[in-house]
C-alpha cells in the first residue's frame, strides 16, 4: 500500500449507508459484531462493486433483505474511525423497499426500527450523533 502512505490525509474507506424508514418514519437501525452502538445498515464498497451492488450485498448481510429496492443518495459525512485508524466516508442513500420485514442478517447482532430523536437521547457515538442530526 505504498501508493496510499504518499498521500495519508486523502485516503477514505468508502462505506455506503441505506436509510430505509417504516410507515411510522422511523429509521432501520442494526448494531454489529460487539459494538453497542446503533448505526445505519450497509458498509464498505469493495471494489468492482457498483453502488447497487454493494448496498444489496450489506442489506443481506445486515438486515436480511434480498428484495429489490431503489435508492438515491442523498447526503455524505465523514468520521474518524478509531478501530481502523482511517477516515471513513458516508455515502448516505434513501431506500425504498419492496416491504419493510427484516431479521438480523449474519453481520449484526440487532435491528430495530428508532425515531432520530430516539436515536439522539443515548447517543455515544459519532454516527448516533449523525443519525440524530440529520434523519430527523
Amino acid at each position: 500500500m505504498k501508493h496510499i502512505s504518499q498521500y495519508p490525509s486523502t485516503f477514505f474507506r468508502v462505506s455506503l449507508k441505506a436509510v430505509i424508514r417504516n410507515d411510522k418514519g422511523q429509521i432501520l437501525l442494526n448494531k454489529e459484531g460487539d459494538m453497542d452502538t446503533w448505526n445505519l445498515p450497509g458498509g464498505g464498497w469493495d471494489h468492482g462493486e457498483t453502488e447497487y451492488q454493494a448496498l444489496a450485498r450489506e442489506l443481506t448481510e445486515e438486515v436480511g433483505y434480498r428484495d429489490e429496492f431503489v435508492a438515491s443518495p442523498f447526503a455524505t459525512a465523514t468520521f474518524w474511525l478509531e478501530s481502523k485508524q482511517a477516515w471513513l466516508l458516508w455515502i448516505v442513500y434513501d431506500v425504498k423497499t419492496a416491504h419493510t420485514s427484516f431479521s438480523v442478517g449474519e453481520d449484526s447482532t440487532e435491528i430495530a426500527f428508532m425515531s432520530p430523536e430516539e436515536v439522539g437521547k443515548n447517543a455515544r457515538s459519532e454516527a448516533e450523533r449523525w443519525i440524530a442530526e440529520n434523519l430527523g
